[in-house]
């Protein structure tokens, strides 16, 4: 396998692109969730835009002035500018954002792969149904952040959940975790220590997560990345995640 990801085709059956879809963000939830006119507000108290958003659900129409205005209030009253998530399977009008200032920014794609069997855990890897403490330090460590924020956030997880590590001479080197709703697998948090890449940590570890989920009935795996994170896209494309199913950005209120 090259580790090439190809565009998918946006005739993608829309069940598959909304199960994934919904996938990943039950991987990563917010402290508050509401709808209001077919969107879903998310809102946690830790500065990021994927659980400090408005997104869209199934249904759901081009953002108005209306409901704009609503998101604005909503997070201003919780001291943040208002942020929209626009999947581009959904093809829907951004001129009333842009009409208002906002500005597009984090791009992201959405990869996916059926599941297959792969290959099982070495023992220097090790697979947990909940973060450890040596997970929540090695992630600290490796991608900096609140280790109180993260706990608190993967606390809220109520889809099934995989913790993964993998160790060398005892230290931990790489980290992920897995969630599972719907038979698709999201595979969050990956990180590896800078001084341990490039020698398949990572691949190990990733591929011994897929093949538990498989085992446990899931039937494909989805991740989100930064568009043109070319290491990050080799090293998932290797892995299987040979199709690139949708992408999405954020439009950001102005000030």
């Amino acid at each position: 396998m090259d580790g090439r990801v190809s565009r998918s085709p946006m005739s993608r059956n829309d069940d598959l692109l909304w199960r994934v879809e919904m996938a990943c963000r039950a991987a990563w939830p917010a402290a508050e969730e509401y709808e209001s006119g077919g969107w879903q507000f998310r809102f946690t108290d830790d500065a990021t835009r994927r659980t400090g958003s408005l997104n869209p659900l199934p249904g759901a129409e081009a953002p108005d002035a209306a409901l704009l205005a609503e998101a604005e209030a909503y997070y201003a009253e919780r001291g943040y500018p208002a942020f929209v998530r626009l999947p581009d399977f959904l093809g829907l009008d951004d001129r009333a954002m842009l009409a208002r200032g906002y500005g597009r920014e984090g791009p992201t794609r959405t990869l996916y792969t059926p599941l297959i069997d792969a290959e099982t855990a070495s023992a220097d890897i090790e697979l947990t149904d909940r973060m450890t403490d040596d997970w929540l330090s090695a992630r600290t460590r490796m991608a900096g952040g609140s280790a109180q924020s993260l706990a608190a956030t993967l606390k809220l997880i109520t889809a099934p959940a995989c913790f993964s590590l993998s160790r060398d001479k005892g230290e931990v080197v790489s980290i992920a975790y897995g969630v599972v709703l719907d038979g698709c697998l999201v595979l969050e948090a990956v990180a590896t220590d800078p001084r341990f890449r490039g020698r398949g940590h990572a691949r190990a570890m990733l591929a011994a997560l897929m093949s538990r989920a498989r085992a446990q009935g899931a039937r494909d795996a989805a991740l989100q990345v930064v568009a043109g994170n070319e290491p990050a896209l080799s090293l998932y494309g290797r892995l299987g995640f040979a199709e690139d199913l949708y992408g999405y950005c954020y439009y950001r209120q102005p000030g």
